[in-house]
């Protein structure tokens, strides 16, 4: 005599069908499948690529009028894309790197030094001539 069975196994049962038919079968599922039917696994292998192949080419030439722009779009966006990668890469190759930024630093650094040190003495040589003109138009006689 068959028990009935319990509710909650009967909707397992139900929702695992559903599953099925929904997801498209596995890996191992399509080489099982193969292997069934008495290929070896090399060629169960082969068969699922070869097949796999014509359904995207199918797929893929298939594709009118809607997928058409579709794909147009999105050629469009993956060149917008690109072109964005390539403003970018080289806006980042025209940085200078770190030895660059530290040679630029050491050479400003040591013109500041050499200034600080010559600055004293041209400011002194510009006084010492403020000094001499400032006498002499001062003991000279005056025109008027």
């Amino acid at each position: 005599m068959e028990q009935p069975s319990a509710p909650n196994a009967a909707a397992t049962g139900g929702n695992e069908g559903a599953d099925a038919k929904k997801r498209p079968p596995g890996p191992e599922e399509i080489l099982a499948h193969y292997e069934s039917q008495g290929l070896g696994p090399r060629e169960a292998a082969l068969r699922a690529v070869g097949d796999l192949q014509s359904l995207l080419y199918t797929s893929l030439a298939s594709g009118r009028g809607r997928k058409d722009r579709f794909m147009s779009d999105t050629l469009r966006k993956l060149d917008n894309a690109n072109a964005r990668l390539v403003i970018l890469e080289s806006k980042l190759d025209s940085k200078p790197g770190l030895g660059q930024t530290l040679a630029v630093g050491l050479a400003s650094g040591g013109l500041l030094r050499g200034a600080g040190a010559a600055l004293p003495h041209v400011l002194g040589g510009l006084r010492g001539i403020w000094d001499s003109v400032s006498a002499t138009t001062r003991s000279s006689p005056s025109a008027s």
